[in-house]
């Protein structure tokens, strides 16, 4: 209930700072960035050893549910696309490559697709454009 009320409703009694605000938010991109860079299943949130590790490090912070943490990815998905579009707008020339790889567990293809450019003369970017199972 308590996770309830501090999700939805802001936090409760003493809890409601803006600073413990601000570090929860930190916390919540941290999880997003950890589940998006280390390819980590939403369900993390509820294994026992990452519960008990992320107690440690803050007892205060109350890891979101899965569909929260699901929303959260999906969200932060939706403004780097975002962004990518807006810096794909401004730039005169782009160079894709493609990669095809094969995973090791059970055996899907996939293909990602790159796109490189110099939006500043002396800097290389590249956005990833998307992964995609191969038949």
């Amino acid at each position: 209930m308590i996770r309830h009320f501090t999700a939805k409703h802001g936090a409760a009694g003493n809890q409601g700072t803006p600073n413990q605000v601000d570090w929860k938010r930190e916390l919540d991109e941290a999880l997003v960035n950890l589940v998006v860079k280390d390819w980590q299943p939403f369900s993390i949130v509820d294994d026992c050893g990452f519960k008990e590790f992320v107690g440690l490090l803050d007892p205060s912070y109350v890891l979101p549910y899965r569909r929260a943490l699901k929303s959260m990815v999906l969200q932060k998905y939706e403004e780097e696309k975002t962004k990518a579009k807006a810096v794909m707008v401004r730039v005169e020339a782009v160079s894709l490559t493609a990669d095809m790889w094969t995973s090791l567990g059970n055996m899907e293809a996939c293909v990602a697709v790159t796109c490189h450019y110099m939006e500043d003369p002396m800097k290389l970017d590249t956005v990833l454009l998307g992964v995609v199972p191969f038949p």
